[in-house]
């Protein structure tokens, strides 16, 4: 009896979050319900399109409001480029909850990235419940500061199936937007050629990487060369660009202010 009772909370959860489907307070009941099994610092939902800038749809966060607001417009001028759930939405990601241990490149908590953006914003960790839906992934992402357990993940494991079929039916029913709003998404190429420095396809497929977190050797994997060519197209972009390493070419990058 203690068991069930323990249990009840959760259970009004989530009769509250099939209650709201199709309504405005159906995100805030789902992240109410999840908390009552994981503690968490925030949460953001957000639809992501290969191509397209991220929607964000709603956010969940315990900052005031201009702090959120600047992060959340750093995010959809560009950091979005680096976000390693973004990346694996546009490549092809299946149903289901996902961690950044599972989607993040190999150094990605060395990248300049994780340590000047995404740990003040989301924190150590993040978790995304994925739902593929009409041609776009609906993520709803759980942020902490301190890692997520393997027990913690388990018991979002066990509500997983519940949490993305909801999601996904709460798309279906809100009324149409019309028109596609994503704008178009940028991407680093783009932002490289601002500075005419006439960098290679290769030199700035390896910029690319670098910012993304991945290692020497890893690059080397993604694009079929050898870590010695990785490190002669690193020494040339950063010759090219006037920076002296991973840090001078995120801020010159996505931190031009």
């Amino acid at each position: 009896m203690d068991a069930l009772l323990k249990e009840l909370p959760v259970h009004q959860g989530l009769a509250r979050v099939f209650g709201a489907l199709g309504q405005d307070g159906f995100w805030r009941a789902l992240v109410d319900t999840l908390r009552l099994l994981v503690p968490m610092d925030n949460a953001l939902v957000a639809v992501m399109r290969a191509g397209r800038v991220p929607r964000l749809l709603i956010d969940f966060d315990s900052k005031d409001g201009a702090a959120e607001h600047e992060e959340l417009a750093d995010y959809s001028a560009g950091m979005y480029l680096l976000d390693p759930f973004y990346q694996a939405a546009c490549a092809g990601i299946a149903d289901g909850l996902h961690s950044l241990e599972s989607v993040a490149p190999d150094q990605f908590q060395q990248s300049e990235y994780y340590l000047s953006y995404f740990r003040t914003v989301v924190g150590g960790d993040e978790l995304q419940f994925m739902v593929n839906v009409e041609g776009a992934v609906l993520g709803l992402s759980l942020g902490r500061s301190t890692r997520f357990t393997l027990e913690e993940q388990g018991r979002l494991l066990c509500v997983r199936d519940w949490v993305l079929a909801a999601m996904r039916r709460h798309l279906q029913l809100m009324p149409p937007e019309g028109p596609a709003t994503e704008a178009v998404a940028g991407d680093l190429a783009t932002l490289l050629d601002r500075f005419d420095a006439r960098l290679s396809v290769r030199e700035i497929e390896t910029a690319r990487l670098i910012l993304q977190g991945f290692s020497s050797k890893a690059i080397a994997q993604q694009m079929g060369i050898s870590p010695e060519t990785v490190k002669v197209h690193r020494r040339n972009l950063y010759h090219k660009l006037n920076v002296n390493g991973h840090g001078e070419l995120f801020a010159l990058v996505l931190q031009p202010r």
